[in-house]
């Protein structure tokens, strides 16, 4: 495997920016769209469910697309681009990295020396998505690039910070209430109530 290059992992993707992102829309929008996503009482069910509505939503776009393969590996799926990228769905963390279980698979994936197909030249990246802290948006989606550990470097898909949403928009200006919520009482120079006299 060679280091990824971001100039040319770029040119790569680049048809594919606005589909991956489309993707991850439409997944984070089936999550938040489930009746039982704010009973959940773990984080980590809410990112497992969001990583395989991600892999569903990226096999009705990209399994038929040209230049496009998908690789199932190890309860996993990866995707190769031109012969030359080949990247995979990650929750994004505080490090720029993929959130994972530390497998051999996921070791010879993150190792930037390890050979999966043997094909030297193929660039491997992570596609990488972020949540807010309020788990209500998306605020970021991302390739980026590693060796072991070490974030190499990354780059963001679309606009930001808003490129993701509750499907339900919340009201941006305060309402104003139709029947005043306080009735003030006339006072006299006293400081009192009138009507208190």
């Amino acid at each position: 495997m060679s280091y990824p290059d971001e100039d040319l992992v770029r040119d790569v993707l680049k048809p594919l920016d606005d589909v991956l992102i489309d993707v991850h829309l439409n997944a984070w929008g089936r999550l938040v769209s489930n009746p039982e996503w704010p009973t959940l009482a773990f984080v980590s069910t809410g990112s497992k469910m969001m990583h395989d509505f991600v892999v569903q939503e990226a096999a009705l776009v990209l399994d038929g697309m040209s230049g496009v393969h998908k690789i199932s590996h190890d309860k996993s799926v990866r995707y190769l681009v031109d012969d030359r990228v080949l990247f995979r769905f990650k929750k994004g963390n505080r490090d720029g990295l993929g959130s994972n279980i530390d497998t051999k698979a996921n070791y010879d994936f993150i190792d930037a020396d390890v050979d999966l197909l043997n094909l030297p030249d193929i660039m491997k990246v992570e596609v990488l998505w972020y949540p807010n802290k309020l788990m209500t948006k998306i605020d970021k989606v991302e390739v980026a690039a590693r060796d072991g550990k070490s974030r190499l470097w990354g780059y963001a898909l679309g606009e930001e910070p808003d490129i993701g949403m509750l499907p339900t928009p919340f009201p941006i200006q305060p309402v104003t209430p139709a029947v005043p919520l306080v009735t003030l009482k006339p006072v006299d120079k006293t400081g009192e109530n009138k009507d208190d006299k």
